[in-house]
C-alpha cells in the first residue's frame, strides 16, 4: 500500500487533533473541569487545523477541507462554552 501524496500534513492532523478531542472526552466523562490549553497547545493545535486544511486543499477533497473548518467551529463552540462557566 503506497501513502498518499503530502501524508506527513494529514498524520499531523489526525494525531493531533485526536489527540485534543480524546483529552476533552476524557475529562468530560470523569466529570472534571477541562483546562485551558496551555500556549503551546494551543499553537500545535492550530498548526493542526491549518495542515488539515493544507491537505485538504493539496488533495482538492473539499469534503476534507469542510471538516476541517467544522473542527475549528467546534473547538471555538467548545471555548465558548468553558469562558461562560
Amino acid at each position: 500500500m503506497q501513502l498518499p501524496a503530502y501524508w506527513w500534513l494529514l498524520a499531523l492532523a489526525v494525531l493531533v487533533q485526536g489527540a485534543f478531542f480524546v483529552r476533552h472526552g476524557v475529562l468530560r466523562l470523569r466529570q472534571n473541569a477541562v483546562q485551558p490549553l496551555s500556549r503551546p497547545g494551543l499553537i500545535l493545535l492550530g498548526v493542526s487545523g491549518v495542515a488539515g486544511l493544507a491537505y485538504g486543499a493539496v488533495q482538492s477533497d473539499p469534503l476534507f477541507f469542510l471538516g476541517q473548518m467544522c473542527l475549528f467551529v467546534i473547538y471555538h463552540r467548545l471555548q465558548r462554552v468553558n469562558h461562560d462557566d
